[in-house]
């Protein structure tokens, strides 16, 4: 046969690229963010209406009184100083990747938006009650970043990650502890401003209420998840979505991560036929799986402890030898 008639000698035709239309449509919702981030930026120091767009576009007790509730989204995207933005953008590029990734795109914004408009409720509050101020303007995404930061470190607490101080030194830290010393430092100073507000100088004088809030909102929301903990809202309303795209279908998976159970994954595999698993003990350890994301790994007893592992054995058998004994 001639080599003219091998298909990997023909010339095959060009591949199409993406459309425009279809690469706007597969954006995912991380993108849209940076991309409204970018573009009220631009707009805002790009053509010398960085006053008018933070009057429009700030909130503060004043505005949502007058009726313009928009402001408690809009803020998000506005912000004081090119450095500002420069910080939150940063923070957002290395924590909001993540959040999609593993959360998924409905949680992101969920957590981008809820953490937002918490942070602005507490720093109005506060400054509402305390010092009497209704309508100092408050700008940035700060509280968003902390929250994604906060539901981040909720699902993988013990990841590794380097901290450059003065960016400079490298420091290598947990990521739940990098979480909690951010948020220590948050409690300091605002608690310092309230008490002392003189102490503070004047470029610290930030919104510290506002980055508390969002932090709150986003531990609260991986909690709910079931992540880091007993789950706080029932399981049925809120699924993860990182647990549905991270294992098979038929996983049965604990939040920790601690317990690992797969009863038809290896039935799956074509080297070699495998018995189904027995029907009691399958249930009995989805029984104690769900009794763990309800009550946490410590309600088990030493019998259901002993019955998972003697269940993850035979799995492990089973996985090596392609039968279950």
């Amino acid at each position: 046969m001639s080599l003219d008639y091998r298909d990997y000698m023909r010339e095959q035709p060009p591949r199409r690229s993406p459309s425009p239309i279809s690469r706007v449509r597969n954006l995912s919702a991380f993108a849209w963010i940076m991309i409204a981030l970018g573009m009220m930026f631009a707009a805002q120091f790009g053509f010398d209406t960085q006053e008018i767009i933070k009057l429009e576009g700030s909130v503060s007790v004043a505005k949502l009184a007058a009726g313009k509730f928009w402001t408690l989204v809009s803020y998000m995207f506005v912000h004081g100083t090119v450095g500002h933005f420069l910080l939150n953008v940063l923070m957002l590029w290395f924590v909001g990747r993540q959040v999609q990734n593993l959360f998924g795109g409905r949680h992101f914004l969920q957590i981008f938006f809820l953490s937002g408009i918490a942070g602005a409720v507490l720093e109005m509050a506060v400054n509402g009650f305390v010092h009497g101020d209704t309508v100092t303007p408050l700008v940035g995404a700060s509280a968003c970043a902390f929250g994604l930061l906060m539901a981040l470190a909720v699902l993988l607490p013990d990841e590794q990650i380097t901290v450059f101080i003065y960016f400079i030194i490298p420091v290598p830290m947990r990521l739940s502890t990098l979480a909690k010393v951010l948020v220590v430092m948050q409690t300091v100073f605002a608690v310092a401003g309230l008490l002392l507000p003189n102490w503070l100088p004047e470029g610290l004088k930030i919104a510290y209420f506002a980055h508390l809030g969002g932090a709150f909102a986003g531990w609260f929301y991986a909690r709910a998840l079931g992540y880091g903990g007993r789950p706080m809202t029932y399981r049925s309303q809120w699924q993860p979505e990182a647990q549905l795209h991270r294992t098979p279908a038929t996983a049965r998976v604990v939040a920790r991560g601690r317990v690992q159970m797969d009863f038809e994954a290896p039935a799956a595999s074509k080297s070699a036929p495998t018995a189904p698993a027995p029907n009691d003990l399958e249930a009995e350890v989805n029984d104690i799986l769900d009794k763990i994301l309800v009550d946490g790994i410590g309600s088990l007893t030493e019998a259901e402890k002993r019955l998972l592992e003697r269940a993850s054995a035979e799995i492990q058998q089973r996985e090596q030898t392609g039968s279950l004994r």
